[in-house]
This record gives structure tokens, C-alpha cells and sequence, in this order.
């Protein structure tokens, strides 16, 4: 982690260097407003022994990067997100034996999820990084169970090959930690960021006041 990002005037864009719905649509909801410009880099393999928590953290810089060699200026917010069952990093499922093969090996048992955030101011070429855990418990799942949701379709893209806040809610029985980060972004671990970043996160939320009826 390098520099200190300080003194941005109001009007500096944001710019989330990801495709995520789930990504845009936890900020969206926060009120924060911002340009999506995704990253395209080829995702490398884990390093032998890298420990889940500087992994995240280098996809999420490397993606940062990569965005930023497009916009002069601006901040840009990467992310990545990974599933992890013992020493096992559970990505993206190829195929829907391979989403079999993965939940199966969740059901019953705890398993990690990790995230990266990388906060890079484009016009000082600076960045901060931070990397966040949560712990998700799965229940028992029988072969019908497995079978049903595959069956919606919704593991498609997902790591792990499930999505905590779709149908796979049904099979959640215990959370540690930081919810949104098993969703794919940790709302409160970006405010931490934004603050060792010299950035009142909150400065730039598009807030609606609520209306009480008397």
C-alpha cells in the first residue's frame, strides 16, 4: 500500500473497474454515484502457498491498474472476490459438474470468503488496499437439494458456484462477519478505506432525505 489520497474536490468521479451487478448495485443503493469501467485483464493463477488475503488483494490491484491506464483522472474501486474451503480456492464453476462437485463439498461445513479492495487515485497514480473475511455455515444439502438449484441456473458466474442473497439463502444456516462481503463487496471495509485514504466516504452519498408522514 502506497500514498495517501487527500484534498479531492466534490466534483471527482468515481469509477468501479467492474462488470458486477451485484458490485454496482450495492453502491448504487448507498447512494454513491460513479462509472462503471471494467477491468480486462486475465485473471493469473494463485501463487504457490499465497495466502488467500494477499491474493484478493493483488486481483483487485492488478485490476485497478489495468482501468486506470483508461482515465487520467478520477478514483477507481476494484474488487475481487473469492471462495475458500480448507486450502482450496473455489472460483467461478466451468460447468454444472463442477458446481455439483462444489457444493457438495460445502454442504455441511463452514467455509471462508474473501475479498480485495484497491481505492487508486488515476492523477497520483497512488492506491490502498484492504482485504476483508466472512465465514458462511451450509446446511446438510442431499442430492435433491444440490440438484434443485442447479436447476435455477443462479451459480452461473458465481464463486463458489452459489449467491448468499439468492436462492442459496435457503441452505445458509450461520454468518461471520460482513455480510456484503459474502455478496462481493464489504460496504464497511470501503468506508475504512476510503478513510485511511483521507476520504469522508459519506461526503459523497447521494442521500434522499425520508419524508414522515405527520
Amino acid at each position: 500500500m502506497v500514498g495517501r489520497i487527500k484534498d479531492m474536490p466534490p466534483q471527482k468521479k468515481w469509477i468501479l473497474a467492474s462488470a458486477s451487478p451485484r458490485r454496482k448495485e450495492i453502491l448504487s443503493r448507498l447512494g454513491l454515484r460513479f462509472h462503471v469501467d471494467p477491468s480486462h485483464i486475465q485473471e493469473p493463477a494463485r501463487r504457490s502457498e499465497e495466502a488467500p488475503s494477499r491474493y484478493v488483494v493483488r486481483m483487485a490491484r492488478l485490476k485497478a491498474k489495468e482501468t486506470a491506464c483508461r482515465h487520467r483522472q478520477g478514483l477507481i474501486i476494484s474488487a475481487d472476490t473469492v471462495v475458500v474451503f480448507g486450502k482450496r480456492l473455489l472460483g467461478k464453476p466451468s460447468s454444472r459438474e463442477e458446481a455439483s462437485a462444489m457444493l457438495s463439498r460445502l454442504g455441511g461445513r463452514w467455509h471462508e470468503v474473501w475479498s480485495g479492495l484497491c481505492l487508486f487515485d488515476c492523477e497520483k497514480a497512488r492506491s490502498r488496499s484492504v482485504s476483508c473475511c466472512s465465514r458462511v455455515h451450509f446446511r446438510t444439502l442431499s442430492a435433491s437439494d444440490i440438484e434443485w438449484y442447479l436447476d435455477t441456473g443462479e451459480y452461473r458466474d458465481k464463486a463458489g458456484a452459489y449467491a448468499v442473497q439468492g436462492y442459496a439463502s435457503l441452505f445458509i444456516d450461520g454468518i461471520e462477519g460482513c455480510y456484503f462481503n459474502i455478496v462481493g463487496f464489504p460496504i464497511a471495509a470501503f468506508e475504512r478505506l476510503c478513510k485511511k485514504s483521507g476520504i469522508n466516504l459519506t461526503d459523497y452519498l447521494n442521500i434522499k432525505p425520508l419524508h414522515v408522514a405527520g
